[in-house]
């Protein structure tokens, strides 16, 4: 057997395979995403390439990021006996800042979640300017608000030798998605490979790949028919509204109509668009019953028909409940699970699992809900099957749970993994002989990853498992159809690259030079904005971090944004401006930034701040105008946190023009001297300003003197007035209540 021969690469530790050789001389030069299925060996190629990048650009470092830790950890297992590197990392939020910022620079190799990673640019404890690579596991997830996106921009930013690695078994089935990707990823190279193709044939195990339809029993179809109705009803008043062409809408397209509804009924406030809202509520929840039916069985069918009825006080499940078709429906699945009649996958599951699995073969069982583990489980539990129900954390299993079970697993004290989607990326699954999916899913990515499970170091089987004349049918073409075109995508993008050469440039604003660490930037840069933002700013920090100023990041005690020495901005999206009315904690951050602050401000983002939460516009406008007249704090109105990013660079800019207006944080966490400290204490009082609290201190010289003070003695420091006296007294005297 002939293997990679490599400086950097211990001899003998990687055989030779001729696509992998390629793929890596390939992805040395370019921002490349790889596409290869499950099991070809997409960390052999990033190892390859670390290897390259660490031989031909000294003193450098590579970054795996991926989306969890037990797959950081699996990736570290597979570098760390093969690449000769100088320290080799996990990088975990576990570890406090101060403790990350001394693995970062002791160290060669990371392997981390991007959310850590993130956290550490933006707090100026990690400079991304000697990384020569960065690893893009599960690229896939490179879309929206993930991590992904921004690190990719911060990235070639901010490197003096960037070069991205992109890699995915499935990135997703269209043209859109795919280039989503590769343009959030700076992509300029696309290396594909699929089980046909010549230079990876040979290294493919086969899979036999097979759908099982079921009969549906009579009562089934009985609870199913009357669904329908129940549906139809309600989707033709949707379409003599016009807000639909047909009755034969999914469940996806009414969450989006709804959403639309929502928007007209707050500009319109018209009755039968709220009428129409309710009525798409319905048609989603009844959709959900006809899947949860059809596709999982009459249990988990009761479990949602148990919420609905705990819901009921909302009109659309109110509604629900009051439909003949609907009750008549629900009585029937009572029915069906007080006779035991099980959904017809289940017993298919048990002889699928009683003659495949034998010795030493093993399977996983996917399913969408929970409960279907739970029913698989005590189904199939027997002699020679040994199950294990295998979930998320949010489901009350934690990491250490799940490394515990797949180690039983991989050392065969089960033999079955009964499974949610925790178990289709993520973690390091051991290899099996047989996957089960108990309902096709529409997602070709999730497909793909399903599948990849199996025929990893020998033959494997799949099986999927379909209800009759139901959704499963359309999900398990769907899933196949959109796979049979992310092929094609990537071919015609592969080949526009190869003819056209780079498509994606490098973002020219990218940094010159070494920055340090971003106080030493400030330094450096005084001509820039500096801004001082709250850490808990997470989205904010991300865009604040992309704009031309000084951004640093603190724990701030009075405010979200400290702009200049007078000015301090409170932001807060709408639901959080109307909670905060509701329980009474705005005029106190009110009160807190006009104490510290002589232009304070409040930013208050998103759109439809009426119609929400229950509350009259009679107390909505109450309390803006208590903020704007009596508290004296200007509202600003943004529609979005971009739209919020460029109104703080903008004030901050302007604060800071000519260098007069010199950032200070301030409030209770920075107290810089004894007398400041009992300042803010004391302003802390009620209708207590810094400027009163220091005519208080002057006057009574101690803060136990203020306290023990009458009412009377209160009153003769200028600007106590009996209304103010009154309230200090109280805040000393009255007894605390536990609530």
């Amino acid at each position: 057997m002939a293997y990679i021969n490599h400086p950097l690469l211990k001899k003998d530790a990687i055989e030779q395979r001729a696509y992998q050789e390629a793929i890596i001389a390939s992805a040395a030069k370019k921002n490349t995403l790889v596409v290869l299925p499950t099991g070809l060996g997409k960390t052999i190629i990033a190892l390859g390439v670390a290897a390259h990048r660490l031989h031909t650009v000294l003193g450098s470092k590579v970054l795996f990021l991926a989306p969890t830790k037990p797959l950081t950890e699996q990736h570290m297992r597979s570098f760390e006996p093969i690449l000769k590197a100088k320290g080799f990392a996990i990088v975990t939020g576990k570890e406090p800042p101060k403790k990350r910022e001394q693995i970062w620079q002791e160290n060669t190799v990371f392997f981390a979640t991007p959310q850590v990673v993130e956290n550490d640019i933006v707090r100026n404890t990690l400079s991304l300017e000697n990384f020569s690579l960065v690893i893009f596991d599960e690229c896939h997830r490179a879309s929206g608000d993930y991590a992904y996106t921004y690190m990719a921009k911060k990235y070639l930013q901010d490197a003096k030798n960037p070069l991205i690695l992109g890699l995915t078994a499935s990135p997703g089935g269209t043209e859109e998605k795919i280039g989503l990707i590769c343009g959030n990823l700076f992509i300029e190279n696309v290396e594909i490979r699929s089980e046909q193709d010549a230079d990876v044939r040979e290294y493919i195990h086969s899979t036999d790949f097979e759908g099982i339809r079921v009969e549906l029993p009579e009562d089934f179809l009985r609870a199913k028919k009357l669904l329908e109705a129940a549906l139809e009803t309600r989707m033709k008043f949707l379409q003599k509204m016009h807000y639909v062409s047909t009755i034969r809408v999914g469940k996806k397209d009414l969450i989006l109509l709804q959403k639309e509804l929502v928007k007209e009924a707050h500009r319109t406030r018209d009755a039968l668009t709220f009428r129409s809202i309710s009525t798409a509520s319905q048609c989603i929840k009844i959709n959900h019953a006809l899947e949860l039916l059809q596709s999982q069985g009459a249990e988990q069918l009761i479990e949602y028909f148990d919420k609905l009825h705990a819901d009921n006080t909302t009109k659309a499940a109110a509604e629900l409940f009051m439909d003949h078709d609907f009750v008549r429906a629900e009585q029937i699945v009572r029915f069906i699970c007080a006779e035991k009649i099980e959904h017809p996958k289940l017993e298919k599951i048990r002889e699928l699992l009683e003659e495949k699995i034998s010795g030493d073969k093993k399977a996983i069982v996917f399913t969408q809900y929970v409960t279907t583990t739970k029913k698989i489980f005590e189904k199939v539990e027997s002699e020679k099957i040994k199950p294990v129900v295998f979930i998320g954390q949010r489901k009350g299993f934690s990491q250490k749970k799940q490394m515990e079970i797949l180690e039983k697993f991989r050392e065969g004290e089960h033999n079955v993994l009964c499974a949610t989607c925790v178990a289709e990326e993520g973690l390091d699954i051991p290899k099996v002989d047989l996957v089960i999916f108990y309902e096709p899913i529409p997602s070709e990515i999730r497909a793909i990853q399903r599948r990849g499970r199996t025929g990893r170091s020998r033959a494997g089987e799949i099986y999927v498992l379909i209800a009759k004349g139901t959704i499963d049918e359309a999900y398990f073409w769907s899933a196949k159809r959109k796979e049979k075109k992310m092929k094609g995508v990537l071919q015609s993008m592969k080949r526009s690259f190869n003819n056209h050469g780079t498509i994606v440039s490098k973002n020219t604003h990218a940094g010159e030079g070494a920055k340090g660490t971003l106080k030493e930037f400030v330094q450096k840069k005084e001509d820039l904005p500096v801004i001082y933002t709250d850490t808990r700013e997470k989205k904010l920090l991300r865009l604040l971090s992309e704009k031309e100023i000084a951004l640093v990041p603190e724990t701030l005690g009075v405010g979200d944004f400290i702009l200049s020495d007078r000015v301090c901005v409170e932001r807060k999206a709408v639901d959080d401006f109307l909670q905060s009315i509701i329980d009474g904690r705005l005029f106190g951050q009110m009160s807190n930034l006009t104490s510290n602050f002589t232009r304070p401000i409040m930013i208050v983002e998103g759109e439809s701040l009426f119609g929400q939460r229950n509350i009259h516009p009679n107390a909505i406008n109450g309390a803006i105008n208590s903020v704007a007249v009596d508290f004296r704090v200007p509202i600003f109105w943004t529609k979005s946190v971009e739209e919020t990013a460029e109104l703080l660079v903008s004030i901050a800019t302007r604060e800071q023009k000519d260098n007069s207006r010199r950032v200070q944080v301030k409030g209770e966490r920075r107290a810089q001297s004894k007398n400041m400290a009992q300042e803010e204490l004391v302003a802390m009082l009620p209708y207590v300003n810094s400027t009163l609290a220091k005519r208080l201190l002057n006057k009574f010289l101690t803060i136990k003197a203020i306290a023990n003070a009458s009412e009377f003695d209160l009153r003769e420091v200028e600007g106590i007035g009996e209304e103010k006296a009154k309230a200090i007294k109280d805040i000393f005297e009255r007894e605390y209540k536990l609530i």
